[in-house]
This record gives structure tokens, sequence and C-alpha cells, in this order.
């Protein structure tokens, strides 16, 4: 070979070798930042009327019941194995449906849980950023809980069960919840996560001092029963598995971890929702000079005073056995959805549009890492 050949020959190597050399360097973080789409995230202002049995619902897009009053309870669409519920959210006051607290003996609660659908919009939001624009799926009331209160069972404390608010509680529980969205995840799927939305009051406040947490994650499981050890909660002969909404998810996973991890755990790898959680608002806290707790986790096992361990949505969904209501959508340990009721002081939700962003992001990074904890699924 001569020089001339030599010479082009060790040319070429050396361009291979730059041309290695930066495919092996890391990609600037910046620039590799700006090729990600970033997703920002509103309830679309069109409604689309929605019939059962017929219409074929598209992720993104918003429904409610065609035979209903347009709005009252609305159905985002989505593509992923959450579903998130916002019973009291909403502030509309029809005066075709009776006010419960007029016409009702007993005492019932009717305020309603401020910005939680705007809380629910971002996490949506978060979702959609960590899972390339795929959607959760979301039920919203849009009814203020002076006329119905959908964590409450048909006719219970006063709600309407005919009418206007008859049509409302039913569009919400058995059209747009337990046939529509949560047949979706279970078809695609075979298993899904619901996470029941609420607001709760500020620790501190006036007559709320014992509400302490920032965040509580009920299980239907009372502060009783969170107080107990490991061993008392892993007992089966006590039943708190089947009385706790995590009732399926816990006898499927029960090769891996035991209730009492699924509930306050934080062994890396098979943490529980409130340790993932608890991880963001350590963020948080930082940043906003905070001290956000979240209970259960491994940080609080326990409340330490007033709890609220969740009601009629999380024993209708998940598959709780509790008093009359036993496992309603017929769940198995292949096709089953568990989750929680999510309750968020005011002050994340209401104070700081910031803030309650931020807060959504850390909820949404905990639910993709708990789905590919105990569903094992990527997202």
């Amino acid at each position: 070979m001569n020089r001339q050949s030599l010479h082009a020959l060790s040319g070429l190597l050396a361009c291979v070798m730059v041309l290695a050399s930066s495919c092996l360097r890391s990609p600037d973080k910046e620039k590799y930042l700006l090729m990600v789409p970033r997703y920002t995230f509103s309830l679309p202002e069109e409604i689309v009327p929605y019939t059962p049995g017929i219409t074929k619902a598209v992720p993104g897009v918003l429904y409610s019941v065609a035979t209903s009053v347009p709005g009252d309870v609305v159905y985002l669409a989505g593509n992923l194995p959450i579903i998130i519920t916002v019973p009291h959210g909403g502030s509309a006051t029809p005066a075709d449906i009776p006010d419960r607290s007029e016409d009702c003996d007993e005492y019932i609660t009717t305020a309603n849980d401020v910005q939680t659908i705007a809380l629910a919009c971002d996490i949506v939001e978060g979702l959609m950023n960590l899972t390339h624009g795929k959607y959760p799926h979301v039920v919203i009331n849009n009814l203020c809980r002076t006329r119905i209160d959908q964590n409450r069972n048909w006719g219970e404390d006063c709600n309407p069960v005919d009418g206007r608010g008859g049509d409302a509680w039913i569009d919400f529980h058995e059209v747009m919840t337990g046939a529509v969205a949560i047949g979706a995840v279970l078809g695609r799927f075979g298993a899904g996560l619901l996470v029941d939305l609420h607001g709760k009051p500020n620790s501190g406040e006036p007559d709320y001092s014992l509400y302490w947490e920032s965040v509580m994650i009920g299980y239907n499981l009372t502060s009783t029963v969170l107080s107990y050890s490991d061993e008392v909660i892993n007992d089966q002969g006590n039943g708190y598995a089947e009385r706790s909404s995590l009732r399926f998810l816990s006898a499927r996973e029960a090769h891996t971890i035991d209730l009492a991890g699924l509930l306050r755990g934080g062994m890396r790898g098979h943490e529980s929702f409130g340790a993932l959680l608890q991880n963001g608002l350590d963020e948080i806290n930082r940043d906003y000079g905070k001290d956000y707790t979240v209970v259960p986790s491994d940080l609080v096992p326990a409340p330490a005073y007033l709890y609220l361990s969740g009601e009629y949505n999380i024993k209708a969904f998940c598959g709780v056995k509790d008093g009359s209501i036993d496992n309603l959508y017929a769940y198995t340990p292949s096709r089953f959805i568990s989750g929680f009721q999510l309750e968020v002081c005011r002050e994340i939700r209401d104070s700081d549009p910031a803030l309650r962003k931020d807060f959504a992001r850390e909820v949404a990074q905990a639910l993709r890492l708990y789905i590919a904890r105990h569903y094992h699924l990527l997202l």
C-alpha cells in the first residue's frame, strides 16, 4: 500500500473514531430536554354526548351522558390504567335538584373540596409529561355538594334518588366510572388503580388542628387499624386485607409484599404509595420551606389524631368487603381495580397555583412508579 493510500486510510479511521466517540458521549441535557415534548392540560371546552353501548370513547375527549344534563357529570377518556374520580369539586346549584341540607333531618356535610378539579387537571398534565401524552381516565362531578354527595350511596345522607340529581348519581357511579372507565381499564390492562380525589382542611386551622398530616391516603382502614403492628395487620384472620381498598392487589402481590408493606412500607423497589409520594413532598418541602407529610407512609405509619379513611367510592369501585358491600364488580385476582382516597390539604390545593402544579407532578410520578412496582406495567 502506497503512502497516499495509507494517508487516506488513516483519515478515514480518524473520522470513524470521532463519530464513535460522539455516539458514546452523553447527550447535552438541555438539548435533550428541548427534544422532549412538554404538555399543558386544561379540560376541553366542548362536551361530547356519550351514549352507553354505542359511543367509542377517544382519549383526551370530554364526554357527558347523552340522556342527562350536559356537564353535570363529565368523563375525560383515557388510555392509562389509572382512574381519577373527583366527587366534591363542583359548584353548580341548579334549582331543579333539591337542597339536601334543607330536607335532611340528620347532619350531613355539604362543603365542597375547592380546587380539586384544578388539582385533577394538574395531575393529568403531570401524567401526560411522564407518558408521552397519555391520559388517565377522569370522572368529575360538577354539582355542588349541597345538591348531591357523589361519595355516598344512592339515597344515603339525603342523596337524590330520582330526577336530575338521581340521573347525576347514576352517571357518575354506574355509567362513567363503573361501566366506562373501569370497563376500559380492565379490557386493556386487566387491572388498574383508582384515585378518589378529595380536599381536607389545613393542619392548625380553627376546629381542624387534629387533622395533622397534610396528605392522607385512605384505604378503608381506620386509624386504629393503622396503629397496629405489621404482624397484626398482616394476620389473615383479622380480615384487614379484604376490608381494604387494596384487597385484590394485596392478594396478587402477596408473594413479594405483605399488606402492611403496601399500606406504609418503604422498602426500595416495593414502596407504598405513601412512601413514593413522601419522597416527592421532601423535594417540595425543600423548595417551598414547608413540612408536608403523608400518612400512612414509612415516615408516618399511622395518623397521630383524626384521619379520613375513605368512603363509598373506594368501597364500591375497589372490591372492598365492608358490611353490605362485597366486591360489587366481581373482581378476580387477575382482573381488578384497587385504589385509595387521596385527601390533600387546602394550602396545597388553593394557596398557590405553582405549588399545586408541583404537588400534582409529584403525585403523577408516584402513580407512575406505583404502577410499575405493583402492577408491573411501564407507562
